[in-house]
């Protein structure tokens, strides 16, 4: 019988996902970051699509392409050819969350006639607008870490050397982002905030 997952329920659940493997964590086994890295972006992607969506006519014609709605049944055809082009990228979004006068972090993203350090810095203070918040640069480094070890442990086919203990310190941005993230005035912030802190109480103490 099929059930419908709405983006809401399943970042409930990524987070929940993700305070599991925080508390499964090891240092001495990199291994261990695979499950919360992968879970904690999967939650962040969808609550910023939640965010930024009801808005989405805000935005520029080309960023709105991004944050359709689409359609709930999952269509082979469609879905089994879907590419990581047709929505924002997690860098992408990282770009968008940033403080306006932060360098871009992809460049090339920005299109138009209008200078891309001008539409970046445009684009940023609509985001900043509907979200409420940005990232510093401090914020951004270590969110940047995090998707670093989430390419190359997740994505990436291919040998790494990952130091587990620099990664599990970068976390805390990750739950700052995903704080900055939940709508305060949105449905199930309750169980969104408590499944957020049980994150932030399952990660291992340095």
């Amino acid at each position: 019988m099929s059930k419908e997952i709405s983006p809401l329920r399943s970042a409930l659940d990524s987070l929940l996902r993700l305070a599991k493997g925080l508390d499964r964590l090891q240092s001495d086994d990199p291994f261990t970051l695979k499950e919360p890295v992968m879970w904690g972006w999967h939650a962040v992607g969808l609550l910023a699509y939640l965010r930024l969506q009801p808005a989405r006519h805000t935005f520029d014609a080309w960023i709105q392409d991004y944050l359709h709605e689409g359609s709930l049944e999952l269509n082979v055809e469609r879905d089994a050819h879907w590419e990581e082009r047709e929505r924002l990228s997690l860098l992408e979004l990282l770009d968008l969350l940033s403080q306006a006068d932060l360098p871009s972090l992809k460049p090339e993203f920005y299109q138009g006639w209008q200078d891309r350090t001008v539409r970046c810095r445009n684009l940023r203070a609509k985001v900043e607008k509907v979200i409420g918040r940005c990232l510093d640069e401090e914020h951004r480094q270590d969110l940047l870490l995090l998707l670093a070890a989430y390419h190359r442990l997740i994505r990436l086919p291919a040998g790494v050397i990952v130091d587990a203990d620099q990664v599990i310190k970068a976390f805390p941005a990750l739950f700052d982002l995903i704080e900055m993230l939940i709508d305060k005035n949105g449905t199930k912030v309750d169980l969104l905030t408590e499944a957020l802190e049980k994150c932030r109480q399952a990660l291992p103490s340095n």
